[in-house]
């Protein structure tokens, strides 16, 4: 009776030459993988540094003046359009109620008298109609040109009573923080073809990284059964 073949494969134990080849390259092709993905993750946080953006520095500079209420006015548009540009950063920041009110307020208080109530309707009104008209928020602010702008206007609105308006919030700074302030360095600031250097590699080369390895090691396997005649089995 003839002796049967074991067809059991073990990666941690190759019982064969073709095996213990098999199993080093798929080890290399990991390895090469490994270091290519998470090495450059771990090299971008060695070479990071927390970098605020320029709106924000500007407003850091302003904040103080807003909660004595010595701003001046280009202050104060400048002040309403970091907390606008901040809204429009994240939907979540749609539902921030001190985010939302320091905006309002910062609005209120630019404009004159008789814009005043106009703005308190309009605020009281976007809670439910978000067509409600802001063009003269968008005057006022001096965005008449930026749609993106003027599109998160109608939501950054909330209903306010005038005793409780207030400009700025220390509550705010956690959030600021959070979405003003960016990690960079050479790694994300060297633009290669149009795009970050960090971006182009992670979206880019290391997909074509992976699909070089499975290529490489496709060729590797395909010698390996030529060296080991394995390819005689299957005939």
């Amino acid at each position: 009776m003839e002796e049967s073949r074991s067809y059991e494969v073990n990666f941690f134990k190759p019982s064969t030459p073709f095996l213990k080849e098999n199993i080093r390259a798929i080890i290399i092709g990991l390895t090469i993988w490994f270091l290519a993905t998470y090495g450059f993750q771990t090299l971008l946080k060695i070479m990071e540094t927390p970098t605020p953006e320029a709106t924000y520095v500007a407003y850091q500079q302003i904040a103080p003046k807003l909660a004595d209420g010595s701003a001046t006015a280009e202050e104060k548009v400048a002040a309403a359009n970091t907390y606008l540009a901040l809204l429009g950063k994240s939907g979540a920041l749609l539902k921030n109620d001190a985010l939302k009110t320091a905006f309002t307020s910062t609005v209120y208080d630019l404009l004159p008298g008789d814009a005043k109530e106009t703005l308190l309707a309009a605020a009281t009104k976007a809670a439910s109609d978000s067509k409600v008209d802001v063009g003269f928020i968008n005057t006022a602010l001096g965005i008449t040109e930026n749609p993106a702008m003027m599109a998160v206007v109608p939501y950054a609105l909330i209903k306010v009573s005038p005793d409780k308006l207030a400009m700025t919030d220390e509550a705010l700074k956690p959030v600021m923080d959070k979405f003003f302030i960016h990690n960079q360095s050479f790694l994300t600031d060297t633009i290669v073809f149009g795009f970050p250097f960090h971006y182009l590699y992670t979206a880019l080369l290391l997909l074509t990284l992976f699909v070089l390895i499975c290529l490489v090691y496709c060729f590797k396997i395909d010698g390996l059964m030529k060296k080991y005649e394995m390819e005689k089995s299957f005939e």
